[in-house]
């Protein structure tokens, strides 16, 4: 022994063994058999996953310290103790599991599934691929030994593939509607759902995994972390991993369709099949020796259902039967009563109309805020639609000033100037759009692309402001009406607009705008606002039979205002409101704590207040200027996101 070596102080919870064989023994059977992890081992993970890119994100969906205490310890393979309600929360979660029967020919055979949302289950392609099938097929739930080791009978629901359906064979998932009751009418709410949580992170490499499943077709049984994440080297595997799970669970045929779950009872993926070890060359054909399993990530599935939202009638469905297993409320498409509800296009105004408007004004404020800073990094990638006569990028209307993104034909931002001391009701609003005679017409959409009629879509979209029609409506003339209606005709420019897929348009985008409006006016403070789409490679396309389509779709939209508090002093906030489960900064917000969602009236709104670099990240703007008076950012919290239930808890 080592002289300089100090000995360990002896453990004084622990009574050690005194026979020498038995710890030889023991010893041998560590160092032979896979399924125990030495120590030397066990540092050999930890520093693998605080090495993980996903480390710092899966720390976030961890439960409190008072309701885990051994969270942390776990992810890193330091310690497997949990919590007791470990077992009550999985019994919980096995209840949304289901056994999937398909009749065959007079006989039958099974999958698994679970549901998800309301009346909404999931499972493989490979188990129900088509609808005519999954109207003969039945969801078998309480499939189970209860604790005195009978078999419950099952209580079986018919799917409804006619309300819900969509399926995809690259992916391996299906999704159905279930009926609300039983043969026997039992209520399907009884069974609860396993929320899906969009967002990548929930697992690092080697963390311990949990799948429910009838294998077999059997009764309900469980894998109770009896497997670990495998990370493998994406090269030559002609495999997507960013889609793909893969971990070493025991499963049989009739696991397909399960779901597999980390410590906190999230669902990580949807398990469809087994990874056979290769076959070695001139060895006997012999019984497939099974090496790992693999299971379809929820965040590719969601993904997946994205994608096709504007253009498969039941992805939009589903998303919205998703968002509400969440507490959220289902995004809702604008529809078009009749003809006289469109609002109509006009034509361009004369040129002549702009001389002498200048636009968002960078010193406004007492901090001088350029608007040219902001949009640089954009500029830099040639992502800026021109204006024809070459003198720049930027519309120029009254109090306001518009970006357009040349390739996705919608404002980049938006700069509007408020003067809540000088406001000037406009009258009544005129619903006339016109596209603007500065910029081409490859830049900017008209009534084709909003119209029902003009396209074979099966969504209609409203225009949504990005100024909206009451922000510019004020004169530095004391009551000049004439300026104050020029500015509200001079937000119903195209390029003043974006698609809004949600009633947000007009209550939870609005409520929003009318307290940022009110802090202004009441106050008779000045106030700045910048707004904009939020655009992801991923967006969904809509319009392909459209002039100019087909288009991608923004899902989300931020918007930055400036208060100008004091004579010296301004302040910030950073608002996001959509679909925000794509939206990184939401790992801060804990959006989800174990299986218990918010409340929906907590979520319903959607709306978050998050710090300036989270805006900086998602659009690629630079706001740097501001981020010094970023009213979030600037709270001693690790938690810089938050909900916004009411107007009330808005900070700036």
């Amino acid at each position: 022994m080592d002289s300089n070596m100090v000995s360990p102080e002896p453990r004084k919870d622990i009574v050690a063994t005194q026979s020498a064989a038995l710890s030889n023994a023991v010893e041998k059977t560590v160092r032979v058999d896979s399924g125990y992890t030495p120590l030397s081992n066990k540092t050999r993970r930890i520093q693998r996953a605080e090495s993980d890119k996903r480390f710092s994100l899966r720390k976030h969906f961890l439960e409190s310290q008072q309701s885990d205490p051994n969270g942390y310890e776990r992810i890193i393979g330091q310690s497997d103790l949990m919590s007791i309600n470990f077992l009550e929360r999985g019994q919980r979660a096995a209840k949304a599991v289901c056994r999937i029967n398909v009749p065959d020919d007079g006989s039958a055979w099974y999958g698994t599934g679970f549901l998800v949302g309301p009346h909404l289950l999931v499972t493989n392609h490979h188990v129900l691929s088509d609808a005519d099938e999954a109207s003969q097929c039945e969801a078998e739930f309480d499939y189970e030994y209860d604790g005195d080791g009978a078999l419950r009978q099952a209580v079986r629901f018919n799917l409804r593939p006619h309300e819900i359906f969509f399926t995809d064979a690259e992916l391996d998932v299906t999704f159905v509607a279930v009926t609300h009751y039983s043969d026997k009418d039992v209520p399907l709410d009884r069974y609860g759902w396993l929320p899906l949580i969009p967002v990548p992170g929930k697992v690092v490499d080697g963390e311990w995994v949990t799948i429910i499943q009838h294998p077999g077709g059997q009764a309900k049984q469980i894998a109770i972390r009896a497997s670990q994440i495998l990370t493998l080297d994406k090269a030559d595997l002609g495999i997507d991993l960013d889609r793909f799970l893969h971990y070493s669970t025991d499963t049989e045929p009739g696991s397909s369709g399960s779901p597999v779950f980390n410590d906190q009872w999230q669902v990580l993926a949807v398990h469809h099949k087994a990874v056979p070890a290769p076959a070695k060359p001139g060895a006997p054909a012999g019984k497939t020796k099974w090496l790992a399993n693999e299971g379809i990530r929820v965040s590719a599935i969601f993904k997946l259902l994205e994608r096709q939202r504007f253009t498969h009638p039941h992805a939009g469905l589903i998303l919205d039967r998703l968002d509400r297993s969440l507490g959220m409320s289902p995004l809702v498409r604008a529809e078009v009563l009749n003809d006289s509800s469109l609002e109509a296009d006009h034509a361009p105004l004369e040129l002549s109309r702009w001389v002498g408007v200048t636009g968002y004004d960078p010193a406004f404020l007492n901090l001088r805020i350029d608007l040219s800073t902001i949009y640089a990094p954009a500029l830099a990638k040639g992502l800026l639609a021109p204006l024809l006569d070459g003198s720049g990028h930027e519309l120029a209307y009254h109090h306001f000033t518009s970006v357009v993104h040349a390739k996705r034909k919608f404002p980049l931002i938006t700069a509007v100037n408020i003067d809540g001391n000088k406001l000037v009701p406009p009258g009544a609003r005129r619903n006339t759009w016109r596209r603007d005679a500065r910029m081409a017409d490859d830049y900017q959409p008209n009534g084709d692309f909003y119209e029902k009629g003009k396209g074979t879509d099966r969504v209609q979209f409203s225009r949504g402001h990005q100024v909206r029609f009451l922000d510019p409506c004020w004169s530095a003339t004391t009551g000049d009406l004439a300026e104050s209606q020029a500015s509200g005709e001079d937000t119903f420019h195209y390029t003043n607009a974006a698609p809004q897929v949600q009633t947000y348009n007009d209550v939870d985008w609005g409520n929003l705008e009318d307290y940022l409006l009110n802090k202004a006016q009441e106050d008779q403070k000045r106030l700045t606002i910048f707004t904009g789409p939020i655009y992801r490679d991923d967006d969904p396309f809509y319009g392909k039979s459209r002039t100019g389509g087909p288009w991608q779709i923004p899902l989300s939209y931020w918007k930055i205002a400036v208060l100008q508090k004091t004579p010296d002093r301004v302040a910030a906030a950073a608002f996001i409101v959509g679909q925000t489960q794509y939206v990184k900064a939401l790992y801060e917000a804990k959006a989800f704590s174990g299986l218990r969602p918010y409340t929906v009236d907590e979520m319903r709104s959607r709306h978050i207040q998050t710090t300036i670099p989270a805006i900086e990240q998602e659009t690629g703007l630079d706001f740097s200027t501001l981020r010094p008076f970023d009213a979030q950012g600037t709270l001693e919290s690790t938690r810089q996101t938050r909900w916004i239930v009411d107007v009330g808890d808005i900070v700036i």
